[in-house]
C-alpha cells in the first residue's frame, strides 16, 4: 500500500526551495570523517578526485603516458615497473605500491590487502587505469599489464615478457580499486546508480585517523536533470499535480545550490541515513520499501519525501502521489530515466558487487 502525499505538505515544500536561495554554506563535517560528500556527475567519466580523498599523489603538471624502459609513465607522473617478480608503481609523493605475484597488494611500510587472485585494474587520480592479469597454474604468474589514458593505451608487460605494443583496449572484468591520498589509500569503488560505495581496502597504518573506512559519494547532475525532465511529463491541469510540479521546478533551478559539489554533508539523524542539506532539505538513503534501495529528498521534517530515486544502473526520479483520489499509490506517474552515469562501476553479477556495495551502506547505519 502506498503513502499519498497529505495537501498541506505542498507549501512547505515551495517555502523550503525558495529558501535554498539564501547564501548559507551547505552543513557539513571535516572531509576527512564525511559519510557522505557530493560530486557533479557531469560527465560520464569518474573524476576520483571528487571523492574528497586526495589526488592520489600525483605530480602537479600533467604530462603524457610514455614508455619507460622497464614499463611506463603515467600521465600523473606514476612510474609503473612491470617484472616477473611484480609490478610497482612509485608515485610522485614518494610512496610505492607493489602487487605481488600472489595477487596481494603492498605497501612498503608492511600493509597488504588482498589476494586478487586474477589481478586488479587500479584507477589513479589523473584518469589513468592500470590492469595487471596474473596467471592461474603457472610458474610466471605476471601475465599482463595494460596502462589505459583516454583513448591510449600501452601494454609494457605482455605474457610474461617485456612489450611495446599499443593494444585496443578493451573492459576490464575484475576488480577495480582506486587509488587516493598520497597514493597508498586504496578504496574498492562500486556504483548503486548515481551512489558510489567506496570500502577502505588499504592504508598505512600511520594514516588510518585520516581516512574513513566507508564512505558515499553522490552524483548530483543526474539527480538534478532528472528534476528538469520530470517537469515535462507531469502537465495535468490538477491543482496539487501542480504544486507538485512547482516545487520540484524550484529544487531543480537551484539545484547547484542546494547540492553543491564538494560538500561534505552533516548527519541530521544517527539511527537513520540521513542527511542535512543546504535550504532545510534533508537527504535519506531507504534501504526497505519498493525498489530499495532508493535516494529520498525531503523538506525538512516533513514525513513524505517529496522525491525519491532509485538507485541501480537503470535509476529513475519519482514524484510522490500528491493526489488523495490515489492515496494508494506512492508515486506519481512511471518515473523519470536518470542519465546513464559511472557505468563502470555498476555491480557485476559474478563478482557479487551489489551485496558489497549494499554492506557499505549499512556499515553506516551502526
Amino acid at each position: 500500500m502506498g503513502t499519498s502525499t497529505p495537501a498541506l505538505f505542498l507549501p512547505a515544500w515551495l517555502a523550503m526551495a525558495a529558501m535554498a536561495q539564501a547564501p548559507t554554506p551547505p552543513p557539513k563535517l571535516p572531509v576527512e570523517h564525511a559519510e557522505l560528500v557530493l560530486a557533479d556527475g557531469a560527465d560520464s567519466g569518474i573524476d576520483a578526485r571528487q571523492f574528497g580523498l586526495g589526488d592520489g599523489g600525483l605530480a602537479v603538471e600533467r604530462g603524457e603516458l610514455r614508455f619507460r624502459d622497464d614499463g611506463c609513465i603515467t600521465p600523473g607522473g606514476v612510474s609503473i615497473e612491470c617484472r616477473s617478480v611484480g609490478v610497482k608503481l612509485t608515485f610522485p609523493s614518494g610512496v610505492e605500491l607493489l602487487l605481488a605475484p600472489d595477487g596481494n597488494l603492498h605497501l612498503r611500510s608492511g600493509e597488504i590487502a588482498g589476494p586478487f587472485a586474477s589481478g586488479v585494474e587500479l584507477w589513479l587520480g589523473c584518469g589513468t587505469r592500470v590492469r595487471v592479469t596474473l596467471a592461474q597454474a603457472r610458474d610466471e604468474r605476471v601475465r599482463d599489464v595494460v596502462v589505459v589514458d583516454g583513448e591510449r593505451a600501452l601494454q609494457p608487460w605482455q605474457r610474461g615478457r617485456a612489450a611495446v605494443e599499443q593494444p585496443r583496449a578493451g573492459a576490464w572484468a575484475g576488480v577495480r580499486l582506486v587509488c587516493l591520498g598520497d597514493g597508498g589509500l586504496v578504496y574498492r569503488p562500486i556504483a548503486l546508480g548515481p551512489l558510489v560505495t567506496l570500502q577502505r581496502v588499504l592504508v598505512a597504518k600511520e594514516r588510518e585517523g585520516d581516512s574513513p573506512s566507508e564512505r558515499l559519494v553522490l552524483l548530483c547532475d543526474p539527480l538534478v536533470r532528472s528534476l528538469t525532465t520530470m517537469q515535462r511529463q507531469h502537465r495535468e491541469p490538477d491543482a496539487k499535480v501542480r504544486h507538485a510540479v512547482t516545487a520540484v521546478a524550484a529544487v531543480a533551478d537551484r539545484g547547484g545550490v542546494i547540492f553543491p559539489s564538494g560538500a561534505s554533508l552533516a548527519r541530521a539523524e544517527r539511527d537513520r541515513l540521513r542527511w542535512l542539506l543546504r535550504g532545510g532539505f534533508e537527504l535519506e538513503i531507504a534501504l526497505d520499501g519498493p525498489l530499495a534501495p532508493r535516494l529520498e529528498l525531503y523538506a525538512g521534517r516533513s514525513a513524505v519525501p517529496m522525491i525519491e530515486w532509485t538507485l541501480r544502473g537503470d535509476a529513475a526520479a519519482f514524484l510522490a502521489n500528491p493526489r488523495d483520489d490515489h492515496a494508494e499509490k506512492r508515486w506519481h506517474g512511471n518515473g523519470t530515466r536518470l542519465v546513464k552515469v559511472a557505468a563502470e562501476l555498476q555491480p557485476r553479477e559474478h563478482l557479487f558487487e551489489r551485496v558489497a556495495a549494499l554492506q557499505v551502506i549499512a556499515q553506516l547505519k551502526r
